[in-house]
């Protein structure tokens, strides 16, 4: 569902208990929590111990919208498993707190994050009601030219997502599938990592991207991407492309279990690189087939000063692990 933050409250179909965040760079970060002001009980906002001005100063503002209602936690964007035990306190938390739905703001969670969240929550099953919601942006890269929208650069590291391991057995070639986004350094990363036997691509459909104007600059680097892997000539010819939704994680999760049965005797590695709304239905789809692995490329830098800009809507979903 998707409709304006100012109508977020008045539609929700329990009271929040519990409202999650996550402190970035971007101003995005603040806008379903001001919208939400005084529709929760609790609020439980997260931090990067290594974030910088920008960050701090985001946190800061939103503990504030959130008063007394408000605790913090870190979670460190270089310690899966430190970050696993902190995602842990949305479970007691709520817990402790009074009836009604834990709603998340999964807009400035890093990929990896919102997995071993989404982990966490399927492991301690909370009999609540979880509502993600997702904020787009209007624009990115907004310091640059369009023909030098940058978002991250570099990787440190290709690491599988805690939580999602997958099973992987050596005597079977593998399937590396990549559902690409504006961060096609990243992509590149990635493959480059793996070595795939085959490889899907996947773009977001016009129909289902955040705007007309997003799905341009996602079709140009998905293009580049594209160029990439053609001068990799071991690639060259087993490579799949595919579109999926960037709005609709139940429509992503059948588009991506579809994508993997078709090479159903390799091993499959799945990297989510586009909206977070797309990444819950990758995390859907890793749910019901258990022996796919996901992945995650660690950036090295990122456009704190431009990064986006944050629009007037918000997108709900809706579901219950218990």
């Amino acid at each position: 569902m998707k409709l304006a933050i100012k109508n977020l409250s008045g539609v929700l179909d329990e009271p929040i208990s519990l409202f999650v965040a996550m402190a970035s760079f971007e101003d995005r970060c603040r806008a379903i929590g001001q919208g939400l002001i005084g529709s929760y009980a609790q609020a439980l906002l997260f931090r990067n111990p290594q974030a910088g001005e920008l960050a701090a100063r985001n946190l800061q503002m939103m503990m504030e919208i959130a008063g007394d209602k408000a605790s913090s936690a870190v979670l460190d964007l270089d310690d899966p498993t430190a970050t696993a035990r902190s995602l842990l306190t949305v479970v007691e938390q709520a817990a402790k707190g009074p009836d009604g739905s834990i709603f998340v703001d999964i807009t400035t969670f890093t990929h990896e994050q919102l997995l071993i969240l989404f982990r966490v929550l399927q492991e301690a099953k909370p009999d609540r009601n979880i509502v993600f919601g997702y904020t787009g942006a209007n624009e990115y890269s907004t310091n640059t030219a369009p023909a030098d929208v940058w978002l991250s650069r570099g990787v440190s590291q290709v690491r599988s997502v805690l939580g999602f391991p997958g099973n992987l057995l050596p005597s079977k070639r593998l399937h590396l599938v990549v559902l690409v986004g504006f961060e096609h350094e990243r992509a590149k990363a990635v493959i480059e990592a793996f070595e795939p036997n085959a490889l899907s691509l996947g773009i977001g459909e016009q129909g289902q991207s955040v705007s007309e104007q997003h799905f341009q600059t996602n079709r140009r680097f998905f293009e580049d991407v594209q160029k990439f892997v053609e001068r990799r000539t071991s690639l060259s010819s087993a490579v799949n492309t595919f579109t999926f939704s960037c709005v609709d994680p139940l429509a992503t999760k059948r588009v991506l279990l579809n994508e993997i049965a078709r090479l159903p005797d390799y091993n499959t590695v799945v990297c989510p690189m586009n909206t977070k709304l797309s990444t819950l239905g990758v995390a859907l789809a890793a749910r019901e087939l258990q022996r796919v692995q996901l992945c995650y490329a660690r950036a090295i830098e990122y456009n704190e000063e431009g990064y986006s800009t944050a629009s007037d809507e918000v997108t709900i979903f809706q579901m219950r692990f218990s």
